[in-house]
């Protein structure tokens, strides 16, 4: 299948050309837009990099906002993809989330112009939040917090509210993500270790204490 459900197999060869250039043409899009910005790439310049005419290219995508759209969800897509991939259901819930932010994070090593181009447009707020899917992250954000609420249940950790450490793991994570853009000290994987050690860690650490002194040991 390919990322719009399709079995490429199955696509004749005008839509497989088809789903070629627009894939060259996304490509091309987030490079540009990486080193530019979303103000400072114009539609010529994303045809002049995928060697198209700027008809052809309007052919493909309505303007530069439909094809900054489908970057963006082609990406969260793939993430959300690899997340659901890696958390295993035979694992403990906080491993779980572990293993989703591990992937994550992985995905955006590999990925570092789309994550310079996100970063950016993060900072102003604006076109990033009018081309976020906010269903898409409402349900991973979800997702997460089902796993802390049943690592509660099952008493790995301590009784904390679910949806505020959701928030936090979220919160950090963009915050890091951020600074590795900036100041470019660490890579994007190194982000889910410093969850793990800050966060998901002290957790465990403290439902053990707890546990030791509710057994007088």
């Amino acid at each position: 299948m390919d990322d719009n459900g399709q079995d490429p197999g199955h696509l004749s060869r005008r839509e497989r050309t088809r789903q070629q250039h627009r894939e060259e043409i996304l490509s091309a899009a987030t490079g540009l837009f990486a080193r530019h910005g979303y103000d400072g790439t114009s539609m010529q310049m994303i045809a002049d990099q995928a060697e198209i005419s700027v008809g052809k290219l309007y052919l493909h995508f309505e303007g530069k906002e439909d094809i900054y759209r489908e970057i963006a969800e082609y990406h969260a897509g793939k993430m959300r993809a690899m997340a659901n991939e890696a958390s295993d259901p035979s694992m403990p819930p906080i491993e779980r989330i572990r293993m989703r932010n591990r992937a994550v994070t992985r995905y955006l090593d590999e990925n570092a112009d789309f994550v310079r181009f996100y970063v950016s447009e993060m900072e102003g707020m604006g076109k990033c939040a009018r081309c976020e899917d906010d269903s898409d992250h409402k349900t991973h954000f979800s997702e997460i917090s089902d796993l802390f609420r049943e690592a509660i249940e099952r008493g790995d950790i301590p009784d904390e509210d679910p949806d505020i450490l959701t928030a936090m793991i979220h919160g950090a994570g963009h915050g890091l993500i951020a600074s590795v853009v900036e100041r470019g000290t660490m890579q994007f994987v190194e982000i889910a270790d410093c969850i793990d050690r800050l966060i998901l860690k002290p957790l465990e650490d403290r439902k053990l204490e707890e546990k030791r002194k509710e057994g007088g040991g």
